[in-house]
């Protein structure tokens, strides 16, 4: 029989599993969910520069701005994208539900890609 000491040892302190369990200390976490994740984050990071450099490419091509004009209005996306992303977190933790700020973010998206579509 396991004591109260050695239960509270083994566990990560305010952290539960999917199942509203304390999480144990050699059950969860640990070297290969932490390398799932990187591998993860590279892999959009460059999922997400591929497609930024193909939309440069589309701007300059398809739609004959200027290569240097191109690559002004994409790296303003990217750093609007990322600016916002870290305007987001913040609000959600701060303030709101990250579902509450998933819905304005929604709303604030399609009321953005309305008004473009009128021009």
């Amino acid at each position: 029989m396991e004591t109260e000491s050695q239960t509270q040892s083994s566990t990560w302190d305010g952290y539960v599993d999917w199942k509203n369990r304390p999480a144990l200390i050699k059950k969860h976490g640990g070297l290969l969910p932490a390398s799932f994740v990187l591998v993860v984050e590279v892999l959009e990071n460059l999922a997400y520069l591929a497609n930024a450099s193909n939309l440069v490419l589309y701007l300059s091509e398809y739609m004959h701005f200027s290569p240097s004009k191109s690559a002004n209005y994409v790296t303003n996306f990217m750093g609007t994208a990322f600016l916002l992303a870290l305007l987001g977190g913040f609000l959600s933790d701060a303030f709101c539900t990250t579902y509450c700020i998933y819905l304005i973010s929604a709303v604030i998206e399609f009321l953005t890609l309305t008004c473009i579509g009128r021009r």
